[in-house]
């Protein structure tokens, strides 16, 4: 009757020993997988960093086409002055001009991707010169309307497009955009993924 206690303390103490070594088991367990699919994140994150980010120099995101006759008179009133139409077609192009000022970084702790951007800026502005079409319709030799000063007057016209889209807030879109593409290269690796802009506080 004495010995029955003694053995069922024995069993006892060989259940919680076996118990806690399988409790060990899992934890080691779960820390190794935890370390492991840290790992697993941690390379993930640094081979899409150095095959994407790390090797564009500029992310054009959206681009706005057009195309517009414009009208050129110089007036004279010796015969009249003189008249042209001018046709060209151009594209706008936003995005961010600089992709090495974006910042990524890993944060294993908090399991997140957190990253910094430059806000969009138009990159590109640019008149197609093979749709450049020039039509003089009225010519006076004392109010010529030179090549230049069409060329001034497109100018001054691309400046006011771009004008125009700042306004109406195409840069705002590009910025949307831009953060949407690189928020989706991170996402599919596993952490949350943090965004904020360079001129955030």
């Amino acid at each position: 009757m004495g010995l029955a206690p003694v053995l069922s303390f024995k069993r006892r103490a060989a259940v919680i020993a076996i118990v806690s070594l399988f409790l060990l088991a899992a934890v080691a367990a779960k820390v190794t997988v935890g370390r492991l699919e840290e790992k697993r994140k941690r390379q993930a994150f640094d081979n899409l960093t150095s095959s994407s980010i790390d090797r564009i120099a500029e992310l054009s995101v959206l681009e706005y086409r057009y195309t517009d006759v414009m009208e050129l008179n110089r007036p004279f009133i010796v015969g009249g002055g003189s008249f042209s139409l001018v046709r060209f077609s151009g594209v706008v192009k936003a995005g961010i001009r600089d992709v090495s000022r974006i910042t990524v970084e890993y944060v294993p702790a908090e399991d997140e991707v957190r990253i910094v951007m430059p806000r969009s800026e138009i990159l590109e502005n640019v008149v197609d010169v093979e749709s450049l079409r020039f039509w003089d319709i009225r010519r006076n030799l004392f109010v010529p309307i030179s090549t230049e000063k069409k060329l001034l007057e497109i100018g001054a016209f691309k400046e006011r497009v771009a004008n125009e889209l700042r306004v109406s807030g195409f840069l705002d879109n590009a910025d949307a955009r831009s953060s949407e593409l690189v928020r989706a290269l991170y996402a599919s690796i596993g952490p949350e993924v943090r965004l904020s802009w360079e001129t955030d506080e």
